[in-house]
């Protein structure tokens, strides 16, 4: 599976976690949270170490977009990060919990449309298949070194 067509998988796995999330009793929402969070961080270092830094390092004058993409991005992962640790330090029975669950939901979901809208078309413009495949390969192989494993 090429990269992109990867990082759209998961995007679309989120998004059914979210709405699990926001649909689930208070009781069930911690182990779905349990199983999200960790894919989140592993998502965005895959799209850092795999795709975006190897992007911008290519590209660099030709595309001003994807090569402040990385920046941007790392800006958008370090917002995401401090609403993980304040949604962590809340109880997921509490209406505060799924504010900022749904303050996050929002925020990846504009972070998404950014990637699929704007970023992956100019990847795909930049790099060939075989590039792209490359760059999924790598993925698949961080997110089994990544990903923590299940008791």
């Amino acid at each position: 599976m090429n990269a992109i067509q990867l990082l759209e998988h998961e995007h679309q796995v989120a998004k059914r976690v979210f709405g699990q999330i926001k649909t689930a009793g208070p009781e069930d929402r911690e182990p779905l949270w349990a199983k999200l969070k960790p894919e989140l961080k592993v998502h965005e270092q895959m799209e850092e170490r795999a795709l975006y830094g190897a992007v911008a390092s290519e590209v660099g004058a030709r595309d001003q977009i994807l090569a402040q993409w990385r920046e941007h991005h790392h800006q958008e992962v370090m917002k995401a990060e401090e609403l993980i640790q304040q949604i962590d330090q809340l109880d997921p029975a509490g209406a505060e919990w799924m504010d900022r669950v749904a303050t996050l939901q929002e925020a990846l979901e504009d972070h998404i449309r950014e990637e699929e809208g704007d970023i992956w078309p100019r990847i795909r413009q930049v790099w060939d298949a075989a590039k792209l495949e490359r760059a999924g390969q790598e993925m698949e192989s961080l997110k089994r070194e990544l990903m923590p494993r299940a008791a």
